[in-house]
């Protein structure tokens, strides 16, 4: 009796142990799984933009991400001496934000980590204000001056992400793509009846864009 007992614990000890593995393996501190990546844009051919990407694995070769954007640049310029109109020179101010939903196809290893191919559209708005400086003899040059800005477009990224424990992550790639921008500002134009007027002016213009991806964060 005793000794069946004896028999009785240590198989309930060793199948404790057992549970407890397997629950350490699937919720531990280091899961086998990752399904959600956030990173950062490590700035390189644009100092002056950051952008946080999110992304979220639907299967071993699929994933589909968000991305926010931010554009900031302020600029002061000024010339030795000032002209004849008394212009100094400029304060230059813009911004810009936008969003780019993405997805991911993984041609190799499973993810969120291996090489991959992703299609990318990207949306962004903003402003600049273009104010001048100096000691005008005509009030009217003294007006500051402001640019609305659109822009719409895609790219397509091949890239690699490297997930190292405990989830650090280092992804980087190419990307080549399309965008179209808009602006809208005001300016002097002629009129045969009204003569001289401010009027909003619309331009449009397409570009092919080319950058390298470095992105740095966490998955879990």
């Amino acid at each position: 009796m005793v000794g069946t007992q004896w028999k009785l614990g240590v198989s309930l000890v060793l199948l404790s142990a057992v549970a407890f593995a397997e629950e350490g393996v699937t919720t531990g501190s280091f899961p086998v799984e990752r399904r959600n990546v956030v990173t950062v844009s490590v700035p390189i051919q644009n100092l002056n933009q950051l952008s946080l990407e999110g992304e979220r694995v639907m299967g071993e070769r699929f994933s589909v991400g968000l991305g926010v954007f931010a554009f900031f640049l302020q600029e002061r310029t000024r010339l030795r001496e000032a002209d004849r109109s008394g212009y100094e020179g400029y304060n230059y101010t813009g911004h810009q934000v936008g969003l780019a939903p993405s997805v991911r196809f993984y041609l190799t290893g499973r993810a969120p980590q291996g090489l991959w191919l992703s299609p990318r559209l990207e949306v962004s708005a903003g402003r600049s204000s273009n104010a001048p400086v100096g000691n005008f003899l005509d009030d009217s040059l003294a007006k500051d001056s402001t640019t609305d800005v659109w822009s719409v477009g895609g790219a397509a990224t091949l890239g690699y992400s490297v997930v190292l424990e405990p989830g650090f992550t280092v992804q980087g790639g190419v990307a080549l793509g399309t965008r179209r921008d808009a602006v809208a500002f005001d300016a002097l134009v002629m009129d045969s009846i009204e003569g001289l007027k401010v009027e909003r002016v619309h331009r449009s213009t397409w570009l092919l864009t080319q950058r390298i991806v470095l992105n740095v964060g966490w998955a879990f």
